[in-house]
């Protein structure tokens, strides 16, 4: 579960549920101490008293009563999540087991366990804050006619819509899911140059002020385009290049080719770098294993393997210290030539229904702004609400056609705001805007007209406005 400083619960994944016995609605908004037995409360005050000054507690053994009465023995661990403007608690209770069995299988489960929890609470934060910059980015696009402004923009873009699918990919990994993303036509070499133009910082740009040089040499023969998800690839690609220029601190070259064979397509990164030893190399592609001491989480390779594995390739690594690392990653060739498909332009202008009252409800003022920017300009007007208790109010003296409304606020949870909104005669269509995974898990769809995950982009925000408006 994540609560609020005041201990408010802000989200609850489905082993809480099953564990306390409440469903979505009734942990939501609720005190977490409303989970303790009473004889348990001080308990819960030193723990906090605990968290504030360490940052974190682990392993306390303690209780939860149930909502039938029943006390279930648990183990609690909390961390102090600090975000950009309020602090939360990432809590996480374990059953107390008849006995621990510290195999192999279990313990990964237990690091993926822990992925989920933690990754649900940095999601919420990341995509607001993805939010922002791809709806800006967009209004941006919108606005200009320069074509080097427009280039620069198209690729801050993409880097917000790929910030996004990687928080999906972390989510699924952390759950053990193979389904993704959907698969499109893909040009390998084209989203190798994407990779490579979008890593120029690291290859370019700061060996340089170093005194030091990076040299990236590409070799790309000509490939049929393939079926894959642009962003998994696009953003694995981009790991493997910054892998290989932290693997050459003092510079030296990174050579990408690509070649393909009548069966297969095969993608090689090979840097002069420090190399991995057998031993590392073993472990490479593991979750949370990591050999940069306080960066990354090891997740990289771990997801990117997997994402490779969805696309029915693999990936091998070849290296020897002092030698330097060859990467290859060997995707599947298609039977049959795959024509590209006919793509909308999301930045052209759409028939859609104009002249709605829209309020939008989002404790992060900037992406709530940004939204009723992007509102103004598809047509409607647009009114902003920074908090859920600000939301009520406006409900109660204004009409609104539609309620696009936040889930996780500090105050009164969206989900709260769309059932008051529904009381309403006649009722507004509301919109769940989200950062928390799986939405439709944990909230009552019967006051939810439909749900859209962070960061939106402004061409699935005007068509949920326009299904709103025609329901």
């Amino acid at each position: 579960m994540i609560t609020g400083q005041n201990g408010t619960i802000q989200y609850a994944n489905r082993p809480a549920i099953q564990m306390t016995g409440y469903n979505i609605s009734e942990l939501v908004g609720r005190p977490v101490g409303d989970l303790v037995p009473g004889h348990m409360r001080k308990w819960l005050a030193e723990i906090k008293k605990e968290v504030e000054q360490l940052g974190k507690v682990c392993c306390k053994s303690g209780q939860i009563q149930r909502k039938d009465g029943t006390i279930l023995p648990v183990e609690v661990s909390i961390s102090k999540v600090q975000t950009g403007r309020a602090d939360r608690y990432l809590i996480i209770a374990r059953a107390t087991p008849d006995r621990i069995d510290l195999t192999e299988e279990v313990l990964q489960t237990e690091r993926l366990r822990a992925l989920g929890e933690i990754a649900s609470g940095v999601a919420h934060d990341f995509r607001n804050t993805l939010g922002a910059i791809l709806g800006r980015t967009q209004l941006l696009l919108m606005k200009t006619s320069d074509p080097h402004m427009q280039e620069a923009l198209k690729t801050i873009e993409k880097a917000a819509l790929d910030g996004g699918e990687t928080v999906k990919r972390i989510m699924r990994y952390s759950k053990d899911e193979q389904s993704g993303g959907q698969f499109t036509s893909v040009d390998i070499n084209e989203l190798l140059q994407e990779a490579i133009a979008n890593t120029r910082y690291r290859w370019r740009d700061e060996p340089e002020r170093e005194g030091k040089r990076i040299n990236v040499e590409t070799d790309l023969t000509t490939l049929p385009k393939c079926r894959g998800n642009s962003a998994e690839l696009r953003q694995f690609f981009t790991n493997l290049i910054t892998n290989a220029c932290d693997a050459m601190p003092d510079g030296g070259r990174l050579a990408i080719s690509t070649r393909s064979t009548p069966t297969t397509i095969t993608v090689t990164f090979k840097d002069t770098g420090h190399g991995i030893a057998p031993e590392v190399q073993e472990r490479i592609f593991d979750a949370f294993f990591t050999t940069k001491s306080g960066e990354g989480l090891g997740l990289g390779l771990a997801i990117g393997k997997q994402a490779v594995q969805r696309h029915g390739g693999k990936i091998t690594v070849d290296s020897n210290v002092g030698e330097g690392t060859i990467f290859t990653v060997t995707l599947p060739r298609p039977d049959q030539p795959i024509e590209d498909s006919e793509e909308a332009d999301t930045m052209s202008p759409a028939t859609h229904t104009q002249g709605a009252h829209i309020l939008v409800v989002d404790d992060e003022r900037i992406l709530c702004e940004v939204l009723c920017e992007s509102i103004t300009v598809l047509g409607h007007q647009a009114t902003a609400s920074f908090s859920g208790q600000q939301a009520f109010r406006m409900l109660n003296t204004q009409h609104f056609d539609v309620v696009i409304t936040d889930l996780g606020m500090p105050d009164i949870p969206g989900s709260k705001v769309a059932q008051a909104a529904k009381q309403l005669s006649p009722p507004p269509r509301v919109i769940l805007l989200t950062g928390w995974d799986d939405p439709l898990n944990y909230v009552e769809s019967k006051y939810v007209d439909e749900v859209l995950t962070k960061p939106v982009p402004i061409d699935k925000l005007e068509a949920a406005i326009k299904t709103a408006l025609t329901a």
